[in-house]
């Protein structure tokens, strides 16, 4: 890789700024990272505006300036995220899963060519709050990681696991660690604790948009993300020996920040509430701790921040991998699938499904192979091929002309489900799932037009004639009132 610029966060940052300077705010005005960031952030989020935010000057936990800049908004704008990927915001469930599965085995480089060890501090130097670690919501009991990913090993395989995990940063050398239970990172704490040993742990923190995506790719255990994660980037990750550790436990050698240190064996303290994805807080509970033994960095090093429970957190992080893996799945089932949307909205709880209806009952059919694809799918809803998929005005006009709840919703009851909706009853993982098809009636026959009443539309010689540029010249369409205001 000599003379090939390596991709990590600062080249995504500057080829944004080069390529689109209009999708990257640099902000110099000094911020809390106590709630303003993420108040800032949450206002843009709401107007529909996603730029990347550079904060130049973050005020600390500890009321300083911080030497370190933060971006966040990193993965927030589905076409920027998109991109990223080298990938077309319409086809993610298509394309996803085929640029992870083009996995490409990592390198090891020596510390001396490692960014993420221009810095090393062990012992009292050690001061995570020097960092600008952000408070996210009202109601959280201080700051958090939220773009950590966590790094353990299988005690036996010593193949490596990774994820991304809140980690609420209690002291300067001592945080929170909240593992789902489910995850394989909570496999490899339960297996070292068997041993009778504390569990050997790294985050990292900060690399390319796409190095972000491939780390979360879904794996079998035990099997490394880095090879994933070399695949979505196009090229290997640059791995480097934890100073903890040694090569027992590889690092990022791109990475903005690591932290090193042990989970304690059997060692669990209050974690939370913390307000997630859903947009509620969510509550407290007893989890493990992470004692922090070393943290190296880049000597300006950038912290990477993930807005908690806004776009940032969800379109690349979990929609993604949750429209490709629902793709794929039902397609083997219900061929005439045509594509799969996850959208903000639902944060992870609505699933729109676009198919070429062929046959009565098929939206219905859709919906049964769909919601067991993941537990945090809450509704399905079925759409015709003509239905913008992406366009939510679309999807409410669909299911307000073409369904008959009587007839086209499905309702699962005492349905698993993820413990995060707060509207679900105690004990808190068993509620309803369900689906509506929004579809109209298959064609009589093949070739044949449906039996349902014509869409509203110009004819199609005049609708290719007309071109909106040929009429609203300039910049003024993006100076338009806005239909959602």
């Amino acid at each position: 890789m000599t003379g090939k610029k390596v991709k990590d966060l600062r080249t995504y940052l500057q080829d944004l700024e080069e390529t689109k300077p209009d999708a990257l705010l640099k902000i110099d005005k000094p911020m809390k990272t106590e709630y303003e960031i993420n108040a800032l952030q949450r206002k843009l989020d709401n107007m529909g505006s996603q730029p990347v935010m550079l904060v130049e000057k973050p005020i600390t936990f500890e009321g300083e300036i911080s030497e370190h800049k933060l971006v966040t908004n990193l993965t927030g704008n589905r076409a920027l995220a998109a991109e990223a990927l080298g990938l077309h915001p319409r086809r993610i469930a298509m394309d996803y899963f085929k640029k992870m599965d083009k996995k490409i085995e990592p390198v090891v480089v020596d510390r001396s060519e490692a960014p993420v060890k221009e810095k090393i501090d062990r012992g009292e130097e050690i001061n995570l709050w020097k960092f600008p670690v952000t408070t996210h919501n009202w109601g959280d009991p201080g700051p958090y990681i939220g773009s950590g990913y966590v790094v353990t090993t299988d005690p036996e395989t010593k193949i490596d696991n990774m994820a991304l995990q809140r980690i609420w940063v209690k002291e300067k050398n001592r945080t929170g660690l909240w593992p789902a239970i489910t995850g394989h990172n909570y496999a490899n704490i339960e297996n070292w604790w068997a041993k009778g040993e504390d569990v050997p742990v790294a985050v990292w923190i900060g690399h390319h948009p796409a190095g972000l995506s491939g780390a979360q790719a879904r794996l079998g255990h035990p099997e490394s993300h880095y090879p994933a994660m070399g695949g979505a980037l196009g090229e290997p990750v640059r791995l480097v020996p934890s100073e903890t550790f040694g090569k027992d436990l590889m690092v990022p050698a791109d990475a903005e920040i690591v932290i090193e240190g042990y989970i304690p064996k059997d060692v669990f303290e209050a974690e939370g509430p913390f307000g997630e994805y859903p947009g509620y807080l969510g509550p407290q509970r007893p989890s493990p701790v992470i004692e922090v033994e070393c943290v190296t960095y880049r000597k300006d090093a950038i912290y990477h921040n993930v807005g908690v429970g806004l776009s940032d957190h969800l379109v690349m992080l979990g929609n993604f991998p949750m429209e490709a893996r629902i793709y794929n799945i039902v397609k083997q089932v219900v061929p005439e699938v045509m594509n799969v949307y996850v959208p903000v909205s639902g944060r992870r709880n609505h699933v729109y499904v676009q198919v070429k209806k062929t046959k009565p009952g098929l939206g219905k059919e859709v919906i049964m192979a769909t919601l067991p694809c993941d537990s945090r799918m809450k509704h399905c809803i079925v759409v015709d091929e003509d239905v913008d998929l992406f366009n939510e005005e679309d999807i409410l006009w669909s299911i307000a002309y073409r369904s008959q709840w009587d007839q086209d919703m499905v309702v699962v009851k005492g349905a698993a489900v993820f413990p995060l909706d707060p509207s679900l009853p105690e004990p808190g993982n068993i509620g309803t799932r369900g689906g509506i098809d929004a579809t109209m009636p298959p064609p009589i026959e093949t070739g044949k037009p449906r039996h349902y009443q014509f869409v509203n539309k110009a004819p199609k010689e005049v609708d290719e004639k007309i071109q909106i540029e040929d009429f609203v010249k300039g910049d003024l369409l993006d100076k338009f009132p806005k239909a959602q205001f």
